[in-house]
């Protein structure tokens, strides 16, 4: 029989937030772009893709996720890359950083973010999260963040 969800996980389970996962997510792009291309600051609702896995290694969750932002409307158009991510779960919750790499137009660039995770249940989470990116690329200089919130569901 399971474990109540708020309840400590056996040894050897790991946590709520290990495993293989995918995900959806929603959001607001603010970006801009100045130089030679030049896009002043604007915001764009898009839809996203994650798909990830996690480790626990002592108290912390380490990763690495795949992620797709669809936002077209964006100075940098679609984007998508590649993070580590390392968390510190505690119970439902587990807060994490991630940084990375954005690898599409108008260069290859690093991406960074920080967020928030809640276990709905053991195999479904949802996320807050803020992501940035910035390059000098193209005698231009380009800027994105994002704040989305999205699902993640573990494969258990």
């Amino acid at each position: 029989m399971a474990a109540p969800l708020g309840a400590s996980a056996p040894l050897g389970s790991g946590s709520l937030f290990s495993g293989p996962y995918a995900g959806f997510k929603v959001g607001a792009n603010v970006s801009n772009a100045s130089g030679a291309y030049n896009k002043p600051t604007h915001t764009t609702v898009f839809p996203g893709f994650t798909l990830g896995y996690g480790f626990d290694v002592g108290s912390l969750m380490i990763g690495a996720e795949a992620f797709a932002d669809l936002h077209h409307g964006s100075a940098t158009f679609k984007d998508g890359g590649v993070d580590a991510k390392i968390g510190m779960p505690i119970g439902q919750i587990m807060p994490y950083a991630r940084v990375g790499f954005t690898l599409d137009w108008p260069a290859t660039r690093p991406h960074w973010g920080l967020g928030v995770e809640y276990a709905v249940t053991r195999n479904l989470g949802v996320a807050a999260e803020w992501t940035g990116d910035h390059t000098n690329s193209k005698n231009s200089s380009w800027n994105n963040n994002s704040f989305t919130v999205g699902m993640h569901y573990y494969f258990r």
